[in-house]
Protein backbone atom coordinates (compact mmCIF):
# COMPACT_ATOMS: atom_id res chain seq x y z
CA UNK A 1 0.00 0.00 0.00
CA UNK A 2 2.95 2.46 0.33
CA UNK A 3 4.21 2.73 -3.35
CA UNK A 4 0.24 2.89 -4.56
CA UNK A 5 -0.18 6.04 -1.35
CA UNK A 6 3.59 7.59 -2.52
CA UNK A 7 2.44 7.43 -5.97
CA UNK A 8 -0.90 9.03 -5.42
CA UNK A 9 0.56 11.64 -3.28
CA UNK A 10 3.37 12.70 -5.95
CA UNK A 11 0.42 12.52 -8.44
CA UNK A 12 -1.29 15.40 -5.96
CA UNK A 13 1.68 17.10 -5.84
CA UNK A 14 1.91 17.71 -9.23
CA UNK A 15 -1.87 18.86 -9.37
CA UNK A 16 -0.52 20.96 -7.10
CA UNK A 17 1.69 22.73 -9.37
CA UNK A 18 -0.09 22.42 -12.32
CA UNK A 19 -2.62 25.09 -10.50
CA UNK A 20 -0.18 27.34 -10.04
CA UNK A 21 1.98 27.26 -13.57
CA UNK A 22 -1.16 26.27 -15.89
CA UNK A 23 1.22 23.58 -17.52
CA UNK A 24 -2.02 21.35 -18.01
CA UNK A 25 0.18 19.21 -20.00
CA UNK A 26 2.80 18.11 -17.27
CA UNK A 27 0.01 17.03 -15.29
CA UNK A 28 -0.76 13.93 -17.45
CA UNK A 29 -0.39 10.95 -16.33
CA UNK A 30 3.01 8.99 -17.78
CA UNK A 31 0.85 6.84 -19.94
CA UNK A 32 -0.84 9.63 -21.80
CA UNK A 33 2.37 11.44 -22.07
CA UNK A 34 4.50 8.79 -23.78
CA UNK A 35 1.48 8.33 -25.84
CA UNK A 36 1.91 11.72 -27.60
CA UNK A 37 5.72 11.19 -27.55
CA UNK A 38 5.37 8.08 -29.73
CA UNK A 39 3.67 10.35 -32.49
CA UNK A 40 7.38 11.71 -32.34
CA UNK A 41 10.67 10.60 -33.87
CA UNK A 42 13.34 9.30 -31.04
CA UNK A 43 15.77 12.24 -31.65
CA UNK A 44 12.58 14.61 -30.98
CA UNK A 45 11.64 12.32 -27.96
CA UNK A 46 14.89 12.63 -26.33
CA UNK A 47 15.65 15.98 -26.90
CA UNK A 48 12.23 16.77 -24.21
CA UNK A 49 14.28 15.53 -21.69
CA UNK A 50 15.51 19.12 -21.46
CA UNK A 51 12.36 20.68 -20.80
CA UNK A 52 11.97 20.01 -17.18
CA UNK A 53 12.44 17.38 -14.36
CA UNK A 54 9.17 16.04 -15.77
CA UNK A 55 10.65 15.09 -18.62
CA UNK A 56 13.74 13.96 -17.75
CA UNK A 57 13.55 10.38 -18.07
CA UNK A 58 9.84 10.14 -19.48
CA UNK A 59 11.81 9.64 -23.06
CA UNK A 60 13.32 6.07 -21.90
CA UNK A 61 9.36 4.91 -21.31
CA UNK A 62 8.85 5.70 -24.83
CA UNK A 63 6.81 2.29 -26.72
CA UNK A 64 8.31 3.81 -29.96
CA UNK A 65 11.84 3.57 -31.18
CA UNK A 66 13.11 5.08 -35.16
CA UNK A 67 16.17 4.99 -36.03
CA UNK A 68 17.21 6.60 -39.55
CA UNK A 69 21.16 6.83 -40.26
CA UNK A 70 20.58 9.31 -42.50
CA UNK A 71 18.94 11.52 -39.99
CA UNK A 72 21.97 11.60 -38.37
CA UNK A 73 24.92 12.00 -40.81
CA UNK A 74 24.99 15.91 -40.08
CA UNK A 75 25.05 15.37 -36.46
CA UNK A 76 28.18 15.06 -34.27
CA UNK A 77 28.31 11.70 -31.09
CA UNK A 78 31.73 12.03 -30.10
CA UNK A 79 30.59 12.03 -26.81
CA UNK A 80 29.57 8.32 -27.07
CA UNK A 81 31.92 5.28 -26.77
CA UNK A 82 32.19 4.34 -30.48
CA UNK A 83 35.20 1.87 -29.23
CA UNK A 84 33.32 -1.54 -29.02
CA UNK A 85 32.32 -0.94 -33.10
CA UNK A 86 34.59 -1.79 -35.77
CA UNK A 87 37.22 1.10 -36.28
CA UNK A 88 36.95 0.26 -40.50
CA UNK A 89 33.49 1.96 -40.56
CA UNK A 90 33.07 5.95 -40.83
CA UNK A 91 32.67 8.16 -38.04
CA UNK A 92 29.31 8.93 -38.99
CA UNK A 93 28.38 5.31 -38.91
CA UNK A 94 30.32 4.11 -35.96
CA UNK A 95 28.48 7.08 -34.03
CA UNK A 96 25.22 5.96 -34.89
CA UNK A 97 25.51 2.69 -33.46
CA UNK A 98 26.54 3.70 -30.49
CA UNK A 99 23.79 6.49 -30.85
CA UNK A 100 21.32 3.74 -30.47
CA UNK A 101 23.21 1.49 -28.59
CA UNK A 102 23.33 3.72 -25.78
CA UNK A 103 19.53 4.32 -26.48
CA UNK A 104 18.74 0.45 -25.83
CA UNK A 105 20.81 0.80 -22.89
CA UNK A 106 19.17 3.15 -20.83
CA UNK A 107 15.71 2.57 -21.87
CA UNK A 108 13.30 0.46 -19.22
CA UNK A 109 12.67 -2.72 -20.18
CA UNK A 110 9.10 -2.19 -21.53
CA UNK A 111 7.21 -3.80 -24.39
CA UNK A 112 7.66 -1.69 -27.59
CA UNK A 113 4.78 -0.73 -30.04
CA UNK A 114 7.39 0.16 -32.87
CA UNK A 115 10.59 -0.38 -33.77
CA UNK A 116 12.21 1.34 -36.77
CA UNK A 117 15.88 0.57 -37.84
CA UNK A 118 16.54 2.80 -41.48
CA UNK A 119 20.36 1.53 -43.07
CA UNK A 120 21.55 3.48 -45.85
CA UNK A 121 24.97 2.88 -44.88
CA UNK A 122 26.88 -0.55 -44.46
CA UNK A 123 26.66 -1.12 -40.61
CA UNK A 124 27.75 -4.34 -38.86
CA UNK A 125 25.84 -7.52 -38.98
CA UNK A 126 26.29 -7.62 -35.09
CA UNK A 127 24.91 -4.68 -34.96
CA UNK A 128 21.43 -5.27 -36.80
CA UNK A 129 21.35 -8.76 -35.14
CA UNK A 130 21.67 -6.26 -31.74
CA UNK A 131 18.79 -3.83 -32.65
CA UNK A 132 16.48 -6.91 -34.07
CA UNK A 133 16.92 -8.72 -31.02
CA UNK A 134 15.98 -6.08 -28.54
CA UNK A 135 12.90 -5.57 -30.55
CA UNK A 136 11.81 -9.37 -30.54
CA UNK A 137 12.89 -9.73 -26.94
CA UNK A 138 10.33 -6.41 -26.14
CA UNK A 139 7.56 -8.15 -28.09
CA UNK A 140 7.71 -5.58 -30.67
CA UNK A 141 4.51 -5.25 -32.58
CA UNK A 142 5.05 -3.36 -35.56
CA UNK A 143 8.60 -3.69 -37.36
CA UNK A 144 10.22 -2.09 -40.08
CA UNK A 145 13.61 -2.31 -41.52
CA UNK A 146 15.84 -1.39 -44.22
CA UNK A 147 18.88 -3.23 -44.43
CA UNK A 148 22.26 -2.41 -45.80
CA UNK A 149 24.59 -5.08 -45.37
CA UNK A 150 27.47 -5.75 -47.91
CA UNK A 151 29.37 -8.71 -46.48
CA UNK A 152 27.08 -10.85 -46.85
CA UNK A 153 22.95 -10.97 -45.97
CA UNK A 154 21.36 -10.60 -42.92
CA UNK A 155 18.93 -13.63 -40.77
CA UNK A 156 16.38 -12.62 -39.14
CA UNK A 157 16.39 -14.03 -35.59
CA UNK A 158 14.32 -16.89 -34.45
CA UNK A 159 13.08 -15.35 -31.70
CA UNK A 160 11.05 -12.50 -33.98
CA UNK A 161 10.49 -15.11 -36.85
CA UNK A 162 8.38 -17.16 -33.62
CA UNK A 163 6.72 -13.82 -32.39
CA UNK A 164 3.05 -14.08 -31.28
CA UNK A 165 2.94 -10.45 -30.55
CA UNK A 166 4.16 -9.20 -33.83
CA UNK A 167 1.15 -7.68 -36.26
CA UNK A 168 3.20 -5.87 -38.81
CA UNK A 169 6.83 -6.79 -40.72
CA UNK A 170 8.57 -4.31 -43.74
CA UNK A 171 11.33 -5.56 -44.84
CA UNK A 172 12.87 -3.77 -47.65
CA UNK A 173 16.36 -4.91 -49.53
CA UNK A 174 18.29 -1.61 -49.71
CA UNK A 175 20.33 -3.69 -52.99
CA UNK A 176 19.54 -7.10 -53.68
CA UNK A 177 20.20 -9.88 -50.91
CA UNK A 178 20.77 -7.99 -48.21
CA UNK A 179 17.90 -9.33 -45.63
CA UNK A 180 17.61 -12.99 -46.08
CA UNK A 181 14.34 -13.60 -46.52
CA UNK A 182 12.65 -16.29 -43.94
CA UNK A 183 11.44 -19.99 -45.85
CA UNK A 184 9.28 -20.49 -42.90
CA UNK A 185 7.95 -18.72 -39.79
CA UNK A 186 5.10 -18.71 -36.96
CA UNK A 187 3.71 -15.12 -36.88
CA UNK A 188 0.33 -16.46 -35.29
CA UNK A 189 -0.90 -12.26 -34.96
CA UNK A 190 1.13 -10.73 -38.15
CA UNK A 191 -1.69 -8.98 -40.33
CA UNK A 192 0.52 -6.87 -42.80
CA UNK A 193 3.54 -7.81 -44.55
CA UNK A 194 5.71 -5.87 -46.41
CA UNK A 195 8.30 -6.85 -48.60
CA UNK A 196 10.51 -4.55 -51.38
CA UNK A 197 13.35 -5.98 -53.45
CA UNK A 198 13.32 -9.45 -52.74
CA UNK A 199 14.31 -12.27 -55.17
CA UNK A 200 12.03 -15.49 -54.94
CA UNK A 201 13.95 -18.36 -55.61
CA UNK A 202 14.29 -22.18 -54.96
CA UNK A 203 16.74 -21.52 -52.10
CA UNK A 204 14.65 -19.12 -49.78
CA UNK A 205 10.85 -19.87 -50.88
CA UNK A 206 8.44 -22.77 -50.99
CA UNK A 207 5.39 -21.27 -49.81
CA UNK A 208 5.93 -21.66 -45.79
CA UNK A 209 6.66 -17.92 -45.12
CA UNK A 210 2.85 -17.28 -46.21
CA UNK A 211 1.38 -20.34 -44.83
CA UNK A 212 3.33 -20.01 -41.00
CA UNK A 213 0.91 -16.41 -41.07
CA UNK A 214 -2.45 -17.78 -40.87
CA UNK A 215 -4.17 -14.49 -40.35
CA UNK A 216 -1.93 -12.35 -42.31
CA UNK A 217 -4.89 -9.58 -44.01
CA UNK A 218 -2.58 -7.64 -46.18
CA UNK A 219 0.35 -8.31 -48.77
CA UNK A 220 2.59 -5.97 -50.32
CA UNK A 221 5.27 -6.62 -53.15
CA UNK A 222 7.21 -4.04 -54.28
CA UNK A 223 10.15 -4.18 -56.96
CA UNK A 224 10.21 -7.91 -56.29
CA UNK A 225 11.00 -10.84 -58.91
CA UNK A 226 11.48 -14.57 -59.77
CA UNK A 227 14.97 -15.29 -60.26
CA UNK A 228 15.84 -15.97 -63.70
CA UNK A 229 17.14 -19.24 -64.68
CA UNK A 230 16.02 -20.92 -61.19
CA UNK A 231 14.07 -23.98 -60.73
CA UNK A 232 11.45 -21.70 -58.99
CA UNK A 233 8.65 -20.59 -61.81
CA UNK A 234 5.60 -19.62 -59.75
CA UNK A 235 4.99 -17.73 -56.28
CA UNK A 236 2.27 -19.19 -54.38
CA UNK A 237 0.05 -16.85 -52.20
CA UNK A 238 -2.02 -18.87 -50.14
CA UNK A 239 -3.45 -16.71 -47.54
CA UNK A 240 -7.36 -18.27 -46.61
CA UNK A 241 -7.71 -14.69 -44.98
CA UNK A 242 -6.00 -12.25 -47.14
CA UNK A 243 -7.93 -8.92 -47.32
CA UNK A 244 -5.50 -6.97 -49.43
CA UNK A 245 -2.93 -7.44 -52.32
CA UNK A 246 -0.92 -5.30 -53.80
CA UNK A 247 1.93 -5.52 -56.38
CA UNK A 248 3.81 -2.88 -57.70
CA UNK A 249 7.14 -2.60 -59.87
CA UNK A 250 7.49 -6.25 -60.44
CA UNK A 251 10.89 -7.00 -61.68
CA UNK A 252 11.21 -10.33 -63.47
CA UNK A 253 12.78 -9.51 -67.25
CA UNK A 254 10.89 -10.11 -70.63
CA UNK A 255 12.61 -13.09 -71.63
CA UNK A 256 10.74 -14.85 -68.05
CA UNK A 257 6.78 -13.59 -68.78
CA UNK A 258 5.46 -16.70 -69.86
CA UNK A 259 7.21 -19.15 -67.40
CA UNK A 260 7.22 -16.86 -64.18
CA UNK A 261 4.12 -16.10 -62.65
CA UNK A 262 1.81 -15.79 -59.52
CA UNK A 263 -0.09 -17.98 -58.81
CA UNK A 264 -2.98 -16.25 -55.58
CA UNK A 265 -5.46 -18.24 -53.31
CA UNK A 266 -7.12 -15.86 -51.44
CA UNK A 267 -10.95 -16.27 -51.26
CA UNK A 268 -11.74 -13.11 -48.97
CA UNK A 269 -9.49 -10.57 -51.08
CA UNK A 270 -11.12 -7.59 -51.29
CA UNK A 271 -8.57 -5.17 -52.13
CA UNK A 272 -6.29 -5.65 -55.15
CA UNK A 273 -3.56 -3.46 -56.51
CA UNK A 274 -1.27 -3.80 -59.78
CA UNK A 275 1.29 -1.13 -60.60
CA UNK A 276 3.89 -1.32 -62.87
CA UNK A 277 5.12 -4.15 -66.00
CA UNK A 278 2.71 -6.80 -65.66
CA UNK A 279 3.13 -10.26 -65.01
CA UNK A 280 0.69 -12.78 -65.11
CA UNK A 281 -1.44 -13.44 -61.79
CA UNK A 282 -3.43 -16.43 -62.08
CA UNK A 283 -6.05 -16.24 -59.33
CA UNK A 284 -7.48 -19.88 -58.38
CA UNK A 285 -10.98 -18.81 -58.13
CA UNK A 286 -13.56 -15.82 -59.22
CA UNK A 287 -13.16 -13.68 -56.21
CA UNK A 288 -16.30 -13.55 -54.49
CA UNK A 289 -15.61 -10.50 -52.12
CA UNK A 290 -13.68 -8.07 -53.96
CA UNK A 291 -14.59 -4.87 -53.47
CA UNK A 292 -11.43 -2.67 -55.18
CA UNK A 293 -9.35 -3.07 -58.33
CA UNK A 294 -6.63 -0.67 -59.47
CA UNK A 295 -4.60 -1.58 -62.37
CA UNK A 296 -1.81 0.75 -63.66
CA UNK A 297 0.35 -0.72 -66.33
CA UNK A 298 3.12 0.45 -67.53
CA UNK A 299 3.60 0.97 -71.27
CA UNK A 300 5.65 -1.57 -72.95
CA UNK A 301 8.44 -0.34 -75.17
CA UNK A 302 11.09 -2.52 -77.03
CA UNK A 303 13.49 -4.43 -76.25
CA UNK A 304 16.36 -6.76 -77.38
CA UNK A 305 14.61 -9.62 -78.11
CA UNK A 306 10.51 -8.13 -79.00
CA UNK A 307 9.72 -5.18 -80.33
CA UNK A 308 6.94 -2.59 -78.81
CA UNK A 309 3.89 -3.71 -81.07
CA UNK A 310 4.48 -7.69 -80.05
CA UNK A 311 4.75 -6.98 -76.75
CA UNK A 312 1.69 -4.63 -76.18
CA UNK A 313 0.09 -7.15 -77.87
CA UNK A 314 1.19 -10.20 -75.48
CA UNK A 315 0.37 -7.80 -72.61
CA UNK A 316 -3.21 -6.83 -73.53
CA UNK A 317 -4.32 -10.27 -73.96
CA UNK A 318 -2.86 -11.43 -70.60
CA UNK A 319 -4.83 -8.39 -68.90
CA UNK A 320 -7.70 -9.56 -70.66
CA UNK A 321 -7.21 -12.88 -68.80
CA UNK A 322 -6.65 -11.18 -65.40
CA UNK A 323 -9.72 -8.75 -65.65
CA UNK A 324 -12.19 -11.64 -66.02
CA UNK A 325 -10.58 -12.81 -62.45
CA UNK A 326 -11.55 -9.36 -61.43
CA UNK A 327 -15.18 -9.40 -62.50
CA UNK A 328 -16.42 -8.87 -59.15
CA UNK A 329 -15.59 -5.86 -58.12
CA UNK A 330 -17.56 -2.82 -56.94
CA UNK A 331 -14.47 0.29 -58.72
CA UNK A 332 -12.79 -0.30 -61.17
CA UNK A 333 -9.68 1.92 -61.73
CA UNK A 334 -7.57 1.78 -64.57
CA UNK A 335 -5.08 4.12 -65.56
CA UNK A 336 -4.35 6.01 -68.91
CA UNK A 337 -1.62 3.76 -69.73
CA UNK A 338 -3.51 0.57 -68.97
CA UNK A 339 -6.10 2.10 -71.24
CA UNK A 340 -3.45 2.39 -73.78
CA UNK A 341 -2.56 -1.26 -73.78
CA UNK A 342 -6.39 -2.05 -73.96
CA UNK A 343 -6.21 -0.29 -77.21
CA UNK A 344 -3.74 -2.53 -78.52
CA UNK A 345 -5.69 -5.77 -78.43
CA UNK A 346 -6.63 -7.07 -81.32
CA UNK A 347 -10.77 -6.45 -82.67
CA UNK A 348 -11.64 -5.59 -79.04
CA UNK A 349 -14.79 -4.25 -80.36
CA UNK A 350 -15.61 -7.71 -81.38
CA UNK A 351 -14.57 -9.82 -78.37
CA UNK A 352 -17.28 -10.97 -76.15
CA UNK A 353 -17.33 -8.51 -73.33
CA UNK A 354 -15.94 -9.40 -69.40
CA UNK A 355 -19.11 -9.40 -67.49
CA UNK A 356 -19.10 -7.34 -64.70
CA UNK A 357 -21.98 -7.60 -62.37
CA UNK A 358 -21.40 -5.49 -59.10
CA UNK A 359 -19.67 -2.76 -60.84
CA UNK A 360 -20.61 0.42 -59.34
CA UNK A 361 -18.21 3.00 -60.69
CA UNK A 362 -15.80 2.65 -63.37
CA UNK A 363 -12.55 5.08 -62.36
CA UNK A 364 -9.76 6.52 -65.24
CA UNK A 365 -7.02 7.95 -63.50
CA UNK A 366 -4.20 10.26 -64.46
CA UNK A 367 -0.61 11.40 -62.94
CA UNK A 368 -0.71 14.59 -61.31
CA UNK A 369 -4.03 14.56 -60.44
CA UNK A 370 -5.62 18.36 -61.08
CA UNK A 371 -9.20 17.08 -60.28
CA UNK A 372 -11.76 14.45 -60.30
CA UNK A 373 -15.12 14.82 -61.69
CA UNK A 374 -17.70 12.05 -61.47
CA UNK A 375 -20.59 11.87 -63.97
CA UNK A 376 -23.69 9.88 -64.20
CA UNK A 377 -23.17 6.70 -66.69
CA UNK A 378 -26.67 7.89 -68.41
CA UNK A 379 -24.79 10.77 -69.75
CA UNK A 380 -21.88 9.01 -71.04
CA UNK A 381 -23.91 5.86 -72.76
CA UNK A 382 -26.00 8.72 -74.96
CA UNK A 383 -22.70 10.49 -76.51
CA UNK A 384 -21.02 6.78 -77.29
CA UNK A 385 -24.62 5.61 -78.79
CA UNK A 386 -24.09 8.88 -80.65
CA UNK A 387 -20.41 8.64 -82.03
CA UNK A 388 -19.68 5.27 -83.90
CA UNK A 389 -15.87 5.48 -82.97
CA UNK A 390 -13.22 8.34 -82.17
CA UNK A 391 -12.35 9.16 -78.50
CA UNK A 392 -14.36 10.60 -75.57
CA UNK A 393 -12.71 14.19 -74.18
CA UNK A 394 -12.98 14.58 -70.68
CA UNK A 395 -11.73 18.16 -70.02
CA UNK A 396 -11.55 20.26 -66.57
CA UNK A 397 -14.20 22.68 -66.64
CA UNK A 398 -16.54 23.04 -64.04
CA UNK A 399 -19.59 21.65 -65.98
CA UNK A 400 -20.01 18.34 -66.21
CA UNK A 401 -19.91 17.73 -69.97
CA UNK A 402 -18.21 15.52 -72.07
CA UNK A 403 -16.75 16.34 -75.27
CA UNK A 404 -17.27 13.86 -78.29
CA UNK A 405 -14.18 14.21 -80.80
CA UNK A 406 -12.41 12.10 -83.09
CA UNK A 407 -8.72 11.45 -82.07
CA UNK A 408 -7.60 12.89 -85.70
CA UNK A 409 -8.07 16.15 -84.49
CA UNK A 410 -5.40 18.09 -82.61
CA UNK A 411 -5.91 19.71 -78.84
CA UNK A 412 -4.10 22.29 -76.92
CA UNK A 413 -1.32 20.87 -75.15
CA UNK A 414 -1.76 23.15 -72.64
CA UNK A 415 -5.40 22.29 -72.09
CA UNK A 416 -6.22 19.97 -69.08
CA UNK A 417 -7.95 16.99 -70.24
CA UNK A 418 -8.09 13.10 -70.75
CA UNK A 419 -9.14 11.07 -73.76
CA UNK A 420 -10.96 7.96 -73.90
CA UNK A 421 -11.27 5.54 -77.20
CA UNK A 422 -15.06 5.11 -77.30
CA UNK A 423 -14.39 1.09 -78.34
CA UNK A 424 -12.75 0.96 -74.81
CA UNK A 425 -15.66 2.23 -72.86
CA UNK A 426 -17.88 -0.07 -75.30
CA UNK A 427 -16.10 -2.86 -74.16
CA UNK A 428 -15.70 -2.21 -70.69
CA UNK A 429 -19.65 -0.72 -69.94
CA UNK A 430 -21.38 -3.24 -72.52
CA UNK A 431 -20.87 -6.22 -69.53
CA UNK A 432 -21.85 -3.58 -66.73
CA UNK A 433 -25.07 -3.65 -66.38
CA UNK A 434 -25.27 -2.29 -62.60
CA UNK A 435 -22.39 0.80 -63.13
CA UNK A 436 -23.86 3.72 -61.85
CA UNK A 437 -20.70 6.58 -62.23
CA UNK A 438 -17.81 7.51 -64.76
CA UNK A 439 -15.38 8.84 -62.49
CA UNK A 440 -12.31 10.82 -64.38
CA UNK A 441 -9.33 12.21 -62.94
CA UNK A 442 -7.99 15.44 -64.55
CA UNK A 443 -4.34 15.84 -65.08
CA UNK A 444 -2.49 19.02 -63.85
CA UNK A 445 -0.95 18.97 -66.70
CA UNK A 446 -0.96 17.57 -70.38
CA UNK A 447 -0.15 13.61 -70.56
CA UNK A 448 0.02 12.67 -73.91
CA UNK A 449 -2.63 9.93 -75.05
CA UNK A 450 -2.14 9.23 -78.66
CA UNK A 451 -4.67 6.80 -79.71
CA UNK A 452 -3.86 5.44 -83.43
CA UNK A 453 -6.45 3.28 -85.03
CA UNK A 454 -5.51 -0.44 -85.82
CA UNK A 455 -6.34 -1.54 -89.76
CA UNK A 456 -9.51 -3.24 -88.09
CA UNK A 457 -10.12 -0.06 -86.15
CA UNK A 458 -10.05 1.40 -89.45
CA UNK A 459 -12.49 -1.12 -91.15
CA UNK A 460 -14.74 -1.31 -87.97
CA UNK A 461 -14.99 3.21 -88.67
CA UNK A 462 -15.87 2.26 -92.46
Amino acid sequence: MEPRKKLKRNQEKREERCDEDLDRLSCLPDSILTHILSFLDTKSVIRTSVLSKRYKLLWTMSPCLDFKLTELLSDSFDSYDASVFSQGKSSHVVSFMAYVNRIMQFREHSNLVAFRLSLHKDVCLDFAQKCIDYAAHHKVQHLRLRGFFKRKPFALPEMLLNSSSLITLHLHNATCNCIELPISAALPSLKVLCLKNFEFCDRNFSGGLFVGCPNLETLVLIKCCIRPVDKLKALDVNCSNLKNLEIEYWRSPWRCFDEHMINVNAPKLAFFKFQGHLVRVNFKDVLPCLERACIDLCYPTACFMVNANERKQMISESFLSMLHHLCNARLLSLSLKTVEVLCAVPDLHVRAPIVFENLRVLKFTAENKYREKTIRIETVTELLDSIASGVLIFDASKETKVLPQSPKLKTKKESRHISIPAHVLHFLLEGSPAVEFLSIEIPNLFLSFSYHQTKNEENKVS
